[in-house]
């Protein structure tokens, strides 16, 4: 890898523990909204446009391709204003804060129970009104704290606990809104369930869950990383991860498990009604996000010992096997067998699922080394719209899908709706089809990616000489007591020149 120097012995990881548990706690808690949120829009948003605001699956998907455009263009706007905001709270938490108090707000707006308007233009333009509300205020928040997740160390295997720690609630957050929303879903496909009931849900009780420990992060979390002393606001700047060829690589491996794990939540509730009847999405989402969470203890053991990129790959042939075998399922088949089957992809998909955002400190050290300055909100806000255009994408093309081989909205109970075999067959298609495609795409570049262990050991090392040199300052006034202190630094970086000689160590590959 270029620029990143090759390990030596004896040489120091810097610097030593920073984080009191109490803080570790609160700043994984905050990722309650990042995880709640994707698996309520993955599980429920497309059912909820066609099946209970009563859109075309096509116009549904468009609106969705409307509101993520805006989402993906959005992210890196307000990375690059979090980068260069400058205040004695840092750089993040002010933003987090405010977000954290409209997130209600935006739940109110986009899950608004319109589905009794008669003019469908009307119901078009308020779903794309309140998503954009709604995608704004997330990204007002989302941004700042995945940037934060690079900055409450400098430690990067403190770095590498608290990041599995907040991916953990970030998962189980996803696991209890997957259910709920599940439960709630089929209550309403019974006819149990009112829409409003659903809606209060929705607003009252995961608003609120959604905020408070956001608003606890802003209060209590700290940033550790030094910042330069004066902010250089650039449009360029939004730009240039991409010229670090380790983000490159994360981006890809951010983007294949998680579009794959969005095509999947969207496909299984037409699957479960109308292709393997008798299969229980609650149960189904339960076994698939219980494995999921369950890996997290393996793998904040394993992270500690093993090639991040190793975790990744090591199991994606499962999963792939295991959905090949949900999607060729026969339709009068026992539900117990999909059961088993997703049990399978989440062990094949659960490495790849927690990796890419405990690599992302990783590849924005890689970026401070090589760019002179530490822009993690242009990092994540640059990730986040990749991501978002790709989701936007993959879920439009399943919507016209759907629509392009007969699917239509069933009149009267669900318990005899049918569609025809075209439909049938294009979600078992889907479902298998991009499952491959994306899961062997993040494989082969796992084995390609190099930050490993080592080699961030000793981009750590680099990087600490890096900023000795220059001129940083504390990214927050805590009351005298800083949070960067140069001598470490510079003892740090002496002892790594006589442990390697006279070479410097170059930058990171961009």
């Amino acid at each position: 890898m270029t620029g990143v120097p090759t390990p030596s012995e004896g040489a120091p990881i810097v610097p030593s523990r920073q984080m009191p548990w109490h803080e570790r706690l609160v700043f994984a808690s905050g990722d309650t909204f990042g995880g709640g949120s994707a698996a309520t829009i993955a599980v429920l948003y497309l059912f909820y446009l066609t099946d209970i605001i009563g859109l075309p699956p096509g116009v549904a998907g468009a609106t969705i391709v409307v509101s993520k455009v805006w989402d993906a263009v959005n992210h890196p706007i307000f990375g690059m204003w979090s980068d260069n905001t400058r205040s004695r709270w840092g750089r993040r938490r002010p933003w987090i804060f405010v977000g954290a108090l409209l997130i209600p707000i935006g739940q109110a707006l986009l899950w608004a129970p319109i589905g009794s308007w008669t003019s469908e233009p009307a119901k078009v333009a308020f779903i794309i009104g309140g998503h954009l509300v709604y995608t704004t205020i997330a990204s007002v928040v989302l941004v700042p704290f995945a940037s934060l997740s690079a900055e409450v160390s400098t430690d990067p295997d403190e770095r590498n606990t608290v990041n599995v720690m907040r991916l953990a609630v970030a998962a189980t957050s996803g696991v209890v809104c997957t259910l709920l929303l599940s439960a709630l879903l089929n209550g309403y496909k019974d006819g149990h369930l009112g829409v409003m009931t659903l809606y209060y849900v929705l607003v009252f009780g995961l608003g609120t869950l959604f905020a408070l420990p956001l608003i606890a992060v802003a209060v209590r979390v700290h940033e550790r990383a030094p910042v330069p002393a004066q902010a250089h606001p650039s449009w360029r700047a939004i730009v240039e991860p991409l010229r670090v060829r380790e983000f490159r690589q994360l981006t890809a491996l951010y983007l294949c498990p998680a579009l794959t794990l969005d095509i999947v939540t969207a496909l299984v509730i037409y699957y479960a009604i109308y292709v393997v009847r008798g299969v229980n999405t609650t149960v189904f989402f339960a076994i698939f996000f219980v494995i999921i969470l369950v890996t997290f203890v393996v793998v904040g053991r394993l992270v500690k010992r093993i090639d991040k990129a190793v975790i990744y790959r090591r199991l994606i042939p499962i999963g792939i096997l295991a959905m090949a075998g949900i999607a060729l399922y026969p339709n009068d088949g026992s539900p117990i067998g999909v059961y088993v089957l997703a049990a399978f992809v989440a062990i094949g998909l659960a490495g790849s699922q927690t990796m890419t955002w405990v690599m992302f400190p990783d590849v924005v050290d890689a970026g401070e080394l090589a760019q002179g300055e530490r822009n993690a909100g242009s990092f994540s806000g640059l990730l986040v719209f990749v991501r978002a255009l790709a989701s936007a994408l993959a879920i439009w093309i399943l919507g016209e899908t759907l629509s392009l081989t007969g699917y239509h909205r069933p009149h009267g109970s669900y318990a005899g709706a049918t569609q025809p075999e075209s439909a049938i067959l294009a979600i078992r298609l889907s479902l298998l089809g991009w499952v491959v495609i994306l899961m062997t795409i993040g494989y082969a570049v796992a084995r390609r990616y190099r930050l490993s262990r080592q080699a961030c050991a000793e981009l750590t090392i680099a990087l600490a000489a890096a900023r000795a040199a220059r001129h940083t300052v504390p990214a927050e006034d805590r009351g005298g007591d800083p949070t960067f202190d140069p001598t470490e630094w510079d003892a740090d970086a002496a002892h790594q020149s006589k442990a390697e000689g006279p070479d410097e160590p170059g930058a990171s590959g961009s």
